[in-house]
């Protein structure tokens, strides 16, 4: 068992570093969170429909609900993280987790979907995703970048994996038992990574951020001092970020939740549905990847609307996809999407502000990104009621991200990778 201290100098890496052990560790964390994300609750979709007697625009309409209450903790759990450490509060969290998926199994109701959808989304998609990346962010300064990218491809390859074991576990044992069956994992297998394994900071271990010795002098990010909240969101970097990835989360969110409904319309069945979200996982891979390892590069003002730019590629190819292998690219072109949106965030935000308040920071962009999300289900189920279908309403939801990305590319000189913007 690991024990925090400055005089902890067990358990490292074959190498010395137990940085990418806390990278290995924390995409783990990351893919568990998978029953709390939209493609995880997308599999339950159908059968909450039929199980509990409500309509599509009620289910979409309570996780609306539940993911904007949701929301509304983010910027306050950021704070507590940072109080108390990424180690317990993960340990905390992931017990209280495996409670509200167990609770999802024994609701009957619109109301208690509601308190349900609140609980997975504030604990999966928002909590824990912050500290797993709150723990990596700790241990990196001049190659964070790549180990976010590298911890955020992990976590969506992984997690696109979690839709097919979950409708697997549905066939087995129905969609109930599935809840508790995820529960059980989560319980099993987070609290015990968080518990045995996290430590908060290299310190603890008498190590330094990098690997280097302990008199390996600790250089800020391209001169960036640590700022708290109130100052970072002061700053157009801030916001333009904050613009791109509410955008992605609303229409990522509307596209993975109604992935049934998009290609069932196209002749899928809900199992085959679920299976074309492996393929996304080689998206996630590359995106993730990519980007976060241009963002310790010069290139780094215009990911941002890069970002935005695939947001739109895929909603357009999401309502124009007709041919297997143009679905193929439509799922493809979601990961790349997505995955590169998480390690754009998750890259930035340190380099741009600092880690000293990363996760108060951390959490209130994650309150705007679960408020965009919550209006994603909704959003694709009413623009399918005005359009006609969902193919139609993801066509012209093109022009949103589009509109986002001209104001990236307007104000891409918030990102410069030379600290020499003023916050």
């Amino acid at each position: 068992m690991l024990r925090e201290g400055p005089a902890r100098r067990g358990a490292r890496s074959p190498a010395g570093f137990y940085g990418w052990h806390m990278v290995g560790l924390a995409s783990l964390v990351g893919i568990l969170t998978g029953p709390g994300q939209s493609m995880g609750v997308s599999v339950f979709r159908e059968h909450l429909s039929s199980g509990l007697d409500l309509s599509d625009s009620a289910i979409a309409s309570a996780y609306l609900v539940g993911t904007l209450v949701a929301s509304g903790l983010q910027p306050r759990l950021g704070t507590w993280v940072d109080s108390v450490g990424v180690r317990r509060a993960t340990v905390i969290l992931g017990v209280i987790f495996a409670g509200a998926l167990a609770h999802m199994s024994m609701i009957h109701g619109v109301v208690w979907l509601t308190v349900g959808f609140l609980g997975i989304r504030f604990l999966g998609q928002g909590a824990l995703s912050l500290t797993s990346n709150v723990a990596v962010a700790h241990w990196f300064n001049r190659r964070r970048g790549f180990a976010l990218g590298v911890k955020t491809t992990v976590t969506f390859g992984g997690m696109s994996v979690v839709p097919v074991l979950l409708a697997l576990t549905i066939e087995a044992w129905g969609w109930r038992q599935a809840w508790l069956v995820a529960a059980a994992v989560i319980l099993l297998t987070v609290v015990p990574i968080a518990l045995f394994g996290f430590v908060d900071r290299p310190a603890n271990l008498g190590q330094v951020p990098d690997g280097g010795n302990s008199d390996t002098p600790i250089f800020l990010d391209r001169g960036v001092t640590s700022v708290v909240r109130s100052v970072a969101v002061r700053t157009g970097s801030f916001w333009a970020l904050a613009a791109v990835t509410v955008s992605s989360s609303l229409l990522g969110t509307g596209l993975i939740f109604h992935q049934s409904n998009l290609l069932g319309e196209i002749g899928y069945s809900n199992s085959e549905a679920a299976a074309m979200f492996l393929p996304t996982a080689v998206g996630s891979i590359v995106g993730g990847l990519s980007v976060g390892w241009l963002a310790d590069r010069a290139i780094r003002p215009w990911l941002p609307a890069a970002s935005a730019v695939l947001v739109a590629m895929t909603t357009f190819l999401g309502g124009s996809a007709i041919s297997f292998g143009a679905v193929l690219g439509y799922v493809l072109m979601l990961g790349l999407s997505m995955g590169a949106m998480a390690s754009m965030n998750a890259a930035l935000l340190p380099a741009l502000f600092g880690v000293g308040h990363l996760g108060s920071i951390t959490g209130f962009l994650g309150f705007l990104s679960v408020l965009g999300s919550s209006m994603g289900a909704l959003a694709f189920s009413l623009g399918s009621d005005v359009f006609g279908d969902y193919r139609s309403a993801s066509l012209a939801f093109t022009v949103a991200p589009l509109a986002v990305a001209l104001v990236a590319v307007m104000y891409r000189r918030h990102f410069l990778l030379d600290g020499r913007r003023k916050v």
